[in-house]
C-alpha cells in the first residue's frame, strides 16, 4: 500500500526563509533618517506604480532622487531594502488591526456568522496586501512577516487577550448555538483550520486571498464544524 507514495512529488510552493535581509545599519541623526525614509517610500512607490520586476536598486535611488552609493551606504541590496518596507507596512496593519478588532469585538455579542466572516476577511485581506507588494519576497520571506503574529503582539500589548484567549471566549459566548463538544478543543481546530487554509492559499492559490468566493467557501467550513447539523 505505502510503495503507491514512492516516487510521487509533493510541490510545497516556493521555499521559505525564517530570516529577514538586514540593513547595513540604521541611521543615527534626522538627516539620515529622512534619506532612509525617502529610500524607502521611493522602493513602495515603485512597487506601486511600476510593479516588482522593476525593482532594482538603480531604480529606487532615481525615485529617491540620491546617489545610488546612499542606498548601498544603508542597504546591502533591494531585499534589504524590501524588508525594510515590510516591516514599516506589518507596523501599519498592525494599527490598522486595532481599529478592527474594535469593530469585531463590538459584532461579536451581536452576530456570531457576521464575526467569522470579518475575521476572515481582515485576516485575508492583510495577507493579500502584503502577497501583492512583491509576491515573490513575501512568498520566499512570509514566515519571517507574520502579520497574524504581529497583531497578537500588539493586541496583548494594550492589555488584551491573545487570539487564541479571545477566539476561545468568542466561542463561550455563543455556546447555545454550538454543537455539543469539548469548547477547547473546538476554538482550538477552528483557529488551525483557518490558518491553515489561509497559509495553504498564500502557498498555492494566493489569488484566491482576494475572492470573495473563497473567504464565504472558508466561512462554510468553520460554520459547518462548529454548528450543530441543520
Amino acid at each position: 500500500m505505502f510503495g503507491l507514495w514512492k516516487g510521487l512529488h509533493f510541490s510545497t510552493g516556493p521555499e521559505t526563509v525564517t530570516e529577514l535581509p538586514r540593513p547595513r545599519k540604521r541611521p543615527k541623526q534626522s538627516r539620515s533618517a529622512e534619506l532612509v525614509r525617502a529610500i524607502r517610500e521611493a522602493c513602495l512607490q515603485i512597487l506601486d506604480q511600476e510593479g516588482a520586476e522593476r525593482l532594482t536598486t538603480q531604480r529606487i535611488a532615481d525615485v529617491a532622487g540620491v546617489n545610488i552609493a546612499s542606498v548601498y551606504q544603508y542597504f546591502p541590496n533591494k531585499e534589504a531594502v524590501l524588508a525594510e518596507v515590510y516591516e514599516n507596512q506589518l507596523a501599519e496593519l498592525a494599527d490598522q488591526a486595532s481599529a478592527e478588532f474594535r469593530r469585531i469585538w463590538k459584532l461579536s455579542s451581536e452576530s456570531f456568522e457576521g464575526t467569522l466572516r470579518a475575521i476572515i476577511a481582515m485576516e485575508a485581506g492583510f495577507l493579500y496586501q502584503l502577497y501583492r507588494m512583491n509576491p515573490d519576497f513575501y512568498q520566499q520571506y512570509h514566515q519571517a512577516l507574520d502579520v497574524r503574529e504581529r497583531v497578537n503582539q500588539r493586541t496583548q500589548a494594550e492589555s488584551n487577550p491573545s487570539w487564541a484567549d479571545w477566539f476561545s471566549q468568542f466561542l463561550a459566548q455563543h455556546t447555545g448555538q454550538l454543537r455539543t463538544g469539548d469548547r477547547e478543543t473546538q476554538a482550538f481546530l477552528a483557529r488551525h483550520t483557518l490558518e491553515g487554509a489561509l497559509t495553504a492559499a498564500l502557498r498555492e492559490r494566493p489569488e484566491a486571498l482576494g475572492e470573495a468566493d473563497f473567504r464565504e467557501e472558508l466561512l462554510a467550513l468553520l460554520l459547518r464544524y462548529l454548528l450543530p447539523e441543520r
